[in-house]
């Protein structure tokens, strides 16, 4: 067993329904292994020119993917593949598009001062579950709340621009990362992987992070005063 925390950044927006997939698969595959494992979440927006008034999903998928009968196709084949995750999502609820910068601030707050992966996992589930606006400040609390967060700190937050700067940085890092899409997730600082992927995969990333780890440790053993061994 590694005793070493295995590192896993990564780069989610909460109304990405893939990134939940993809966070539940990935922990599928961890539930296989016996280390400790140390998460960082970092913010990406999908749709960074949204404002705060809520546009009913299925009218914004129309206009991005081109029509009803393909949004209706999107939804239905995301919602059976959450479904067989065990996933609740219900696409009838109502879901409303909205800028996520709020949401991302209350993730960067939890990774601070609580759990943010909770957080995280409780913004999925309000959007994809319960069709709840996640730019509401109801919301936002009781998603702080499952964080260990209280209502008086998470208003305090949306008050202010505490954790804006933050936030950005981490949206600037994925660009300089040349990351595209959404999740990402970087094991070990060695391996990226994207998307929603199996188990499977995940545990090859995993296994293959680990490899270039041994390669370095012994590369670097083999350097002495006077240089290094070929």
């Amino acid at each position: 067993m590694d005793t070493q925390p295995l590192r896993i950044d990564i780069w989610s927006d909460v109304v990405c329904p893939w990134c939940w997939i993809g966070k539940h698969r990935l922990r599928a595959a961890l539930a296989q292994l016996d280390r400790p494992v140390e998460f960082h979440w970092h913010a990406f927006q999908l749709d960074p020119e949204s404002d705060e008034q809520p546009v009913p999903l299925r009218e914004a998928y129309e206009r991005k993917f081109g029509g009803r009968e393909r949004t209706e196709q999107i939804l239905a084949q995301t919602q059976a593949t959450g479904r067989a995750e065990g996933l609740p999502f219900d696409f009838d609820r109502g879901q409303v598009r909205v800028n996520t910068l709020k949401a991302h601030r209350l993730i960067w707050l939890a990774g601070q001062e609580g759990d943010a992966d909770a957080v995280g996992e409780a913004l999925f589930r309000a959007h994809f579950a319960q069709g709840r606006n996640l730019a509401d400040t109801q919301t936002l609390i009781d998603a702080g709340a499952a964080g260990g967060l209280s209502e008086a700190r998470v208003r305090a937050l949306l008050g202010s621009d505490e954790g804006l700067a933050q936030v950005n940085a981490q949206i600037g890092q994925a660009q300089a990362l040349g990351i595209r899409a959404v999740p990402t997730f970087l094991i070990d600082g060695r391996v990226a992987v994207q998307g929603g992927q199996s188990p499977d995969v995940f545990l090859g990333a995993i296994a293959q992070a680990d490899a270039a780890a041994v390669a370095s440790s012994q590369s670097a053993a083999d350097c002495g005063p006077d240089g290094c061994a070929v």
